[in-house]
């Protein structure tokens, strides 16, 4: 049962880690309605879990950007505001056109041709029917493609960024979008060390336009309202 006493136990590290990621995954998922205030008191029983480790969890997801918090008012879901997803897209294109890059740059033959098998093994995998799949195989693509930058602020940088889009690159899977033609160019030109072309096919495949996000955030907006959000 969720307690919480002066004399109770402190809650251990993996305890913390586990609330942190539950209540991060509703967060990104939309399982908290945009602009809603989260009652504390009612997700703590709803998680089983202690609600000071449950605040302190909320709290680093305000400095996440994951949640926001008013004073005197509490914690609320974000919104899904036009302007900053678009500013958030701006910002993944030039991570991932930097990271690119550097990856051509500085990655080893052999890296080159461990990030090639990587993409021979999951090449084809998309299924139509199971789009939290895709999106979690996209997302493994371009951290993979990251990490060869040898440079560990821009990865953290992306992962960051990417669970803030989740639900709109969740909509992009979803849609009649393809990725995987994309994906083979863009692995061809890195393991070829061809900085330039690389570059400009992973700004072009990672970039969107006011108008297409403003179509994707009407379209999130009837998921989360209607209960068809991912919860894989």
């Amino acid at each position: 049962m969720s307690t919480d006493s002066t004399t109770a136990k402190q809650p251990s590290a993996d305890i913390k880690e586990s609330i942190y990621q539950r209540v991060s995954n509703m967060a990104i998922k939309f399982q908290f309605r945009p602009g809603e205030r989260i009652n504390e008191g009612k997700l703590a029983k709803q998680l089983d879990v202690s609600r000071t480790p449950l605040r302190e969890a909320m709290q680093q997801l305000v400095s996440e950007k994951l949640l926001r918090w008013e004073r005197n008012k509490g914690f609320f879901c974000r919104e899904l505001d036009e302007k900053e997803v678009f500013d958030l897209y701006e910002y993944r294109q030039l991570l991932e056109e930097q990271a690119v890059r550097l990856a051509c740059r500085r990655a080893t033959d052999e890296q080159l041709q461990e990030f090639a098998d990587f993409y021979a093994g999951i090449h084809g995998i998309y299924q139509q029917d199971k789009t939290v799949s895709n999106l979690k195989i996209d997302q493994k693509f371009h951290e993979t493609l990251a990490r060869l930058s040898d440079n560990e602020e821009i990865v953290n940088a992306l992962c960051n960024v990417n669970q803030r889009i989740y639900f709109m690159r969740w909509i992009d899977v979803t849609s009649e979008k393809v990725f995987e033609p994309s994906h083979k160019r863009i692995v061809e030109a890195v393991v070829a060390r061809n900085e330039e072309e690389a570059v400009s096919l992973i700004g072009e495949h990672v970039s969107r336009r006011r108008e297409e996000i403003s179509v994707s955030i009407r379209q999130a907006y009837g998921l989360i309202y209607t209960g068809q959000m991912p919860i894989e």
